[in-house]
């Protein structure tokens, strides 16, 4: 580890022994990593990549850390955070945007510029390669609606790729991105529609306040925690299912939106992963639906 950490110095990537990954979740729960890498741009990420390869290094790369649990324990190796990687560029109809980008930062970049398509994500904490993966969305949209084309590193053959339209493969929260943990997203293209700006400014508005209202915004959390099943809703299965405030140790089933388990002070990744086997067996064995969770966990 101290040989990858200074070959990485070397080529000027930043680098922190020992990151308290709690730090870099908006569960705000997990161990320490032995190792953490924040490249600040492609060049950085591929290079880090393959030092770690060459190393032995076992690996994972993170976006905003807004979708995941880290272990309690931690991570034995390196986890590469892409969020310096923020940078953007205008196009005629939309953006290329590298993979850090904030998602939000983006949609209130199209409102500026009066492009409307992005206005489901203004709020969403994600960074744009985070949600092309996970093929995020909210309030009628998703990012497969704008998403044209992907530029990705294929880690395990070593070279570039360019992922187009319907090679992407999207679905509901998947992509061949998740399916291909292999392919590390780089960079995507946004396309967007010409709006009113009046317009525009409304529904983020609406988006924003509609967040504000039923969501539980002031505790940490990894967004929704499970995946809505077919035809159905999790909240609200898991709130007739009489498990709303339902808690184990420090992590709960938020009491203002039923779809989220929140971190009120001291959670574990236990009592996390814990409630939501709790909360799946609950509701498998009073409904027969069996829920998904939608965050990852890392170990």
């Amino acid at each position: 580890m101290d040989r990858l950490r200074t070959a990485l110095e070397q080529s000027g990537v930043l680098t922190e022994t020992d990151c308290l990954l709690s730090c870099h979740s908006t569960f705000r729960i997990g161990g320490k990593a032995d190792l953490a890498i924040f490249p600040k741009d492609a060049r950085e990420l591929i290079e880090a990549i393959r030092l770690c390869r060459n190393f032995e290094i076992r690996t994972t790369v993170i976006g905003n850390g807004s979708n995941v649990l880290f272990a309690d324990d931690g991570f034995r190796g390196a986890v590469i955070f892409t969020r310096r990687m923020r940078d953007f560029s205008n196009e005629t109809d939309g953006f290329r945007a590298s993979c850090g980008t904030s998602l939000a930062v983006l949609a209130n970049a199209a409102r500026r510029r009066e492009l409307t398509g992005l206005e489901f994500a203004w709020g969403i904490p994600a960074s744009v390669g985070g949600a092309v993966c996970m093929n995020a969305g909210a309030h009628g949209g998703e990012m497969s609606q704008i998403v044209t084309e992907t530029d990705c590193y294929d880690s395990d053959r070593d070279t570039f790729l360019t992922i187009r339209g319907n090679e992407h493969d999207f679905g509901y929260r998947t992509s061949i991105y998740e399916k291909s943990p292999q392919l590390i997203l780089l960079s995507a293209r946004v396309v967007l529609q010409k709006g009113d700006r009046d317009e525009i400014d409304a529904n983020m508005k609406g988006v924003l306040v509609k967040r504000r209202v039923t969501q539980p915004l002031d505790l940490p959390s990894a967004g929704s925690a499970f995946k809505r099943p077919k035809g159905l809703f999790a909240a609200k299965l898991i709130e007739e299912c009489g498990l709303k405030g339902c808690h184990i140790g420090g992590a709960e089933v938020s009491k203002k939106h039923a779809g989220f388990i929140v971190n009120r002070g001291g959670a574990t990744a236990c009592d996390v992963l814990a409630l939501t086997e709790h909360i799946q067996e609950t509701v498998f064995r009073k409904t027969g639906v069996m829920l998904e969770p939608e965050f990852r966990v890392i170990r």
